[in-house]
């Protein structure tokens, strides 16, 4: 769990910073801010999150036009209120893309075997960014970062779906 908290404040932190003073800003970030002590941890959590951020297919996930742990609430049409924070939110014009990062060890092989917790949470999200966005494609993808693996959640599991263990009136999707 620290490992994932730890990974998680990386990829708040570093898309904000040049990329040239990343790696050194991390470090320094680790050891002097989160008391990373573990000098082979800080370069794997290091060498972990730069690997992801600097993909070529994940730039727009972390440019600018991203935001980080961005607040997300609405009431769906059945009346119930879903509040989260969502990883990486990314509004075009046309396209809302979500993206949250799962920092475990287990990694699905693939879309189908996404633990059930994982995809009520995307579900929840998508449902939300409907009512916020109702013009707009919602897109929602996990990002396993142990692998990396990114796996899209399909539309396709937003219609029809039903309530997802809440309490009435209550969805609360944690990140």
């Amino acid at each position: 769990a620290a490992r994932g908290r730890l990974l998680h404040a990386l990829f708040e932190r570093l898309p904000a910073t040049r990329p040239e003073d990343r790696r050194r800003g991390a470090f320094a970030w680790l050891q002097q801010s989160a008391g990373v002590t573990d000098a082979a941890l800080r370069t794997w959590l290091v060498d972990s999150a730069l690997t992801i951020i600097e993909a070529p297919e994940h730039a727009e996930l972390f440019s600018p036009a991203a935001l980080a742990e961005a607040p997300i609430a609405a009431t769906l049409p059945d009346g119930t209120v879903v509040a989260g924070t969502v990883d990486r939110l990314l509004v075009t014009d046309e396209v809302v893309r979500v993206v949250d990062f799962k920092t475990g060890r287990q990694v699905p092989r693939g879309p189908e075997a996404i633990p059930p917790g994982h995809r009520r949470q995307m579900q929840a999200y998508g449902r939300a960014l409907q009512v916020i966005f109702p013009r707009h494609r919602i897109d929602l993808a996990l990002l396993y970062t142990e692998a990396p693996l990114m796996l899209s959640v399909p539309l396709e599991d937003l219609t029809g779906a039903t309530h997802m263990g809440a309490t009435p009136n209550q969805e609360q999707p944690t990140s």
